[in-house]
């Protein structure tokens, strides 16, 4: 069973670090077999405005962007998806990112263009995919347009969370649903449920 510390927090106040949550769960007879933050691959991947298109010299299906990344410097990204516009929000991995499949994100250049980053698609970012139109999985994931520039994706995506991992056994069907969870969590810190 998996429960995230978000949800948790819904039922019960928590102020420790969740390897905390955990190790007490554990000692409680709940034990806790992994701690997952669903972040991860996404640590240098945040958002970005598109303030300028141009069409690359070089190539009829790149196009070189300008994008605000909440500096005062604009990031050049060459990208081959026909779906960005500018004004666009979208997710961009920086200089130095290791997505979710293992892609490293390097400076480079595209047909002599220098390009520092990647925007993203859904798929990239490892994130659910169904209902999304299919030039968002397969193109740049566009964020809604009133998403804040230079924060994290993760935190705009809910993704800036931690999962606990539980393998129960029958003994602790008390434990099988968040709130059992929660309860334990409040009887352990001392803490009220909700």
């Amino acid at each position: 069973m998996q429960v995230s510390i978000k949800w948790l927090k819904d039922y019960v106040e928590i102020d420790e670090p969740a390897e905390k949550i955990a190790d007490r769960l554990t000692m409680a007879g709940v034990p806790v077999e992994r701690i997952v933050r669903a972040d991860e691959g996404l640590e240098k991947v945040i958002t970005g405005r598109i303030e300028k298109i141009t069409p690359h010299p070089d190539s009829d299906h790149l196009l070189v962007c300008q994008l605000n990344m909440g500096s005062a410097e604009l990031t050049q990204i060459v990208t081959g998806a026909s779906n960005v516009r500018e004004g666009h929000i979208v997710p961009v991995a920086t200089v130095g990112a290791v997505l979710p499949d293992g892609k490293k994100i390097s400076k480079g250049k595209l047909r002599g263009i220098p390009s520092n980053g990647m925007m993203c698609s859904a798929g990239e970012l490892a994130i659910d995919t169904e209902g999304l139109p299919d030039e968002q999985v397969n193109g740049i994931y566009i964020l809604p347009s009133d998403t804040p520039v230079g924060v994290p994706a993760a935190q705009v995506l809910g993704l800036d969370d931690v999962i606990l991992e539980f393998e129960l056994t029958a003994n602790r069907a008390d434990c099988f649903s968040v709130i059992g969870i929660a309860r334990e969590v409040a009887a352990l810190t001392g803490k009220s449920l909700r």
